[in-house]
């Protein structure tokens, strides 16, 4: 016993020392995280943006269909380069026509100048140079990224030093970030999640960085808390009273913090290595994947054009604002897609007035019973509250959404929201990870995030705990450098 003790402490004092300066940054980093996300463009920025749709010369559904030869497996409509464009993919074929004339001759290339079209729409300031990028940077640097190359980076002439970069493959902005964001950016979401290029960029490389982060604070948290229990049975036995063993000092204060927030540290050391990695299934064994194509439950591309009894054009005389329509289905209900300013809506297209899509709970029913079998013991309920599945920390989740839950192996759970076929799914393997993971590194459970202020107060206890721990951890490690030094 006594040499596993001696053990103990030679491996948290010196893993301990130097992990602890990592342990302190991700609590700081974290809790501005929080508040200043690392930047994005939202759907909502890009929608705002978008060119308004001119459909009073539009033809006819019948007058499509006649002229591709092909089965159409999408179609979509917006306005781009002042053009009115039909997008589709039919015979396994992309294609895009001029909706007017439903020529392809008559498309505009896109160009540089298109480019640079798109980009003054983000900002009145002139631009003062453009680099064109051919590798991911700093601020692009998820895989999805490369095959948008070239990217073109916009410097503006601004206040805030605004950034914007715009695909040359489509025109389309992908990222735009301030001054402001980019430095609490570094503050908070670059090291905390190690986004840094040479790590970001290669995703492997990125997954293993954070594992074994988490691992070895995993050591040296759990080593520590288990230390803290041991002296403190041990001193109880030796004077048969509840003492702390240290008098005085950086000790005496890393000691108590540890003893009260070091099961918080071992939580929060799983939780980040569990954020790159996947429960085992030799340890949760699930038959199903772990993602659910939602394609399973409403189908694959659309369904025959004539089966859309909304005349697509009808949809401009109640969205004025209208900038693009999608044909998509969900089962046997045709719908439309449609942005409208800068939001996104769907159409019931099963009649012939513009009505909010709303999927009967009877075809999700039908639906989920030809994946999982017409035997299958499956519960319905309408959730009108978040539970510890469907939440996020934000609360744009929307209420009310129907749950789906099976009675089977895989312990198959789905949320289900009826106005925009949004699909949540879960089963055992991955409830066990939502709690490994999510659940403790945001907090994110039902009963804090339906009460915003009391998920605020336990972030804010909880961080400056274990930060305390952390700092009068660095404080002792670099006392025993110094100390080592001196020797």
């Amino acid at each position: 016993m006594k040499k596993m003790v001696k053990f103990l402490f030679k491996i948290h004092k010196y893993i301990g020392g130097f992990i602890a300066i990592f342990f302190l940054m991700w609590f700081v980093t974290g809790v501005i995280l929080v508040y200043y996300p690392y930047p994005r463009i939202s759907e909502q920025m890009v929608n705002e943006r978008m060119e308004t749709i001119h459909c009073s010369s539009l033809p006819d559904v019948p007058f499509i269909q006649g002229r591709v030869d092909a089965k159409i497996e999408s179609l979509s409509l917006r306005q781009f380069q002042g053009q009115t464009l039909f997008e589709m993919k039919a015979g396994g074929k992309k294609s895009a026509w001029v909706a007017d004339t439903l020529q392809v001759q008559q498309v505009k290339p896109l160009t540089f100048a298109t480019v640079q079209a798109e980009a003054t729409k983000w900002s009145d300031a002139p631009v003062m140079r453009v680099d064109t990028l051919h590798e991911r940077e700093q601020w692009v640097l998820y895989s999805k990224y490369d095959r948008m190359m070239p990217i073109y980076k916009f410097y503006f002439d601004d206040d805030q030093q605004t950034q914007l970069f715009v695909s040359g493959k489509n025109a389309e902005p992908i990222q735009l970030t301030t001054m402001e964001q980019r430095f609490w950016s570094w503050v908070g979401a670059i090291p905390h999640k190690l986004y840094f290029p040479y790590i970001r960029k290669d995703v492997d490389r990125w997954k293993a960085w954070i594992v074994a982060s988490g691992s070895i604070c995993l050591v040296a948290s759990l080593s520590g808390f288990i230390l803290g229990l041991y002296l403190l049975i041990n001193r109880y036995r030796q004077k048969k009273s509840w003492e702390i063993p240290y008098k005085r000092g950086w000790k005496r204060w890393h000691y108590i913090t540890g003893l009260i927030f070091g099961v918080f540290l071992v939580w929060w050391s799983i939780s980040g290595i569990f954020s790159m990695s996947r429960v085992p299934q030799w340890i949760v064994p699930t038959k199903a994947e772990f993602t659910f194509n939602t394609s399973r439950l409403w189908g694959k591309g659309v369904l025959p054009l004539e089966t859309y009894q909304l005349d697509y054009r009808k949809l401009q005389e109640v969205y004025p604002d209208l900038k693009k329509i999608d044909w998509v289905r969900f089962a046997d209900i045709p719908a439309y897609r449609i942005i409208e300013g800068e939001n996104e809506r769907y159409i019931d297209a099963s009649g012939t007035e513009v009505v909010a899509l709303n999927v009967p709970q009877k075809t999700i029913e039908e639906g989920f019973r030809k994946i999982h079998g017409n035997d299958s013991k499956m519960t319905v309920t309408v959730l009108e509250k978040y539970d510890n599945y469907y939440l996020n920390l934000r609360r744009t989740l929307e209420l009310p959404v129907y749950k789906v839950e099976f009675d089977d192996d895989d312990h198959n759970l789905y949320y289900v929201n009826p106005r925009d076929g949004y699909i949540r799914y879960l089963n055992k393997n991955k409830i066990v990870d939502k709690w490994l993971f999510s659940a403790i590194h945001y907090l994110n459970m039902g009963w804090l995030v339906n009460r915003p202020r009391l998920w605020t107060f336990c972030l804010w206890f909880l961080c400056i705990g274990c930060g305390i721990v952390c700092f009068t951890g660095v404080v002792l490690g670099v006392k025993t450098w110094f100390i080592r030094k001196k020797k």
